[in-house]
């Protein structure tokens, strides 16, 4: 799967892991066609002068096509129940695109204007992430197309880092109607 994600988008060069989570694997591949749980990630990748310390994706019951499995060892994705889309930046790289200071604490984000850190709420809008302070004008950051991601609708403000997400309801692109070849 982590193939697959490079296969599908060259503008990023960082590290794909791929995890499937099903217990028999074999067995319940098998008999019901569908996993438990995959999830894909890609780490500290850049795209379009973005650096993203995180961007991946969980899928729950994953339903898969058991005739190229049967016949040929190859697992192809063709439908989840639910999954979630996951995107991390830094604190570190927020403050470069914005040109500020910016401190990131659990549920909490500050400014340091003049010398005082003033607080700031983050949402993201779209493809962008809005980072507003009383009186103080801040340029947005856009977020470019990224691997495993097809929407961005929720913000969490976490220790050194912003997470964006999405609920999902089909496979990604760059994960779907591809097989994977596996040894049975």
């Amino acid at each position: 799967m982590a193939a697959r994600v490079h296969a599908a988008d060259q503008d990023f060069d960082g590290p794909v892991s791929a995890k499937i989570s099903s217990f028999p694997f074999v067995g319940r591949l098998l008999v019901s066609g569908e996993i438990s749980q995959v999830d894909v990630a890609v780490r500290d990748i850049t795209v379009r002068g973005v650096t993203f310390a995180s961007v991946g994706v969980r899928l729950r019951s994953v339903k898969i096509d058991r005739d190229p499995l049967v016949q040929d060892r190859r697992v192809v994705l063709t439908s989840i129940g639910r999954g979630t889309a996951v995107v991390e930046i830094s604190g570190a790289e927020i403050s470069r695109l914005l040109g500020v200071t910016v401190v990131l604490e659990e549920g909490n984000a500050r400014v340091l204007v003049a010398g005082t850190l003033v607080p700031v709420s983050a949402r993201v809008d779209g493809n962008t992430l809005v980072v507003n302070a009383a009186g103080i004008t801040l340029p947005a950051i856009d977020i470019p197309k990224l691997p495993l991601v097809s929407c961005l609708t929720g913000t969490e403000i976490l220790a050194g880092r912003v997470r964006l997400t999405c609920d999902v309801d089909r496979v990604p692109v760059e994960l779907a109607g591809r097989s994977l070849r596996v040894q049975l």
